[in-house]
């Protein structure tokens, strides 16, 4: 009777464990309900910007933060920043520098609970060659196989060489810029 119980029990721990455990799930964009965009500042107006073309590894759940990440691929060259002057100007060396450095990374060190939203990634964001530390806070809502990820965080755009030369000083172009992540999923096959 005794050894009854304790398998009873040893059994519960067990399944208990392997839930605990959960491994996070991957994760895939749904290209046309996502945007990777930005929010900057030039002559004292906010003006919004994108990225048409990325790409990501997303693997993730609440219950095993540990094993999930968000690695991002940005096509650099897809940028569009409102209106054609911008973007005639953003492929040049003191911007973009698109013929040197065509994509921008970001790879997660980890996920983890967060202060400003429910979750945060850390991550290294590669850009122009440049790599620094990022936090990106963010919310994560899921629905069966479909899931929505919205963060928003902000760079030093000098802290990348973005707008060197002229464009060095915040008289024209602010330093800060905000970026914002809204993403639609879906449940990897």
């Amino acid at each position: 009777m005794r050894s009854a119980m304790v398998l009873m029990i040893g059994g519960w721990m067990m399944g208990w464990l392997s839930t605990a455990q959960a491994d996070a799930t991957a994760w895939d964009i749904v290209q046309d309900e996502s945007r990777l965009g930005f929010v900057a500042t030039q002559d004292g107006d906010e003006f919004e910007g994108e990225f048409a073309e990325f790409e990501a590894e997303i693997r993730f759940s609440k219950a095993a933060l540990e094993e999930s990440r968000f690695d991002v691929t940005i096509d650099v060259t897809s940028i569009d920043a409102g209106n054609s002057q911008r973007n005639d100007a953003l492929p040049d060396e003191e911007w973009f520098f698109f013929e040197r450095f065509p994509q921008a990374t970001y790879v997660t060190s980890m996920i983890r609970e967060g202060d400003e939203a429910p979750f945060e990634a850390v991550g290294t964001l590669t850009l122009r060659g440049i790599e620094r530390e990022v936090v990106l806070p963010f919310e994560w809502q899921a629905d069966g196989d479909r899931a929505s990820m919205q963060g928003r965080t902000t760079l030093n755009r000098t802290d990348f060489g973005i707008g060197q030369g002229e464009w060095a000083e915040d008289d024209t172009v602010a330093y800060p810029v905000e970026v914002v992540v809204d993403l639609t999923l879906e449940r990897s096959d």
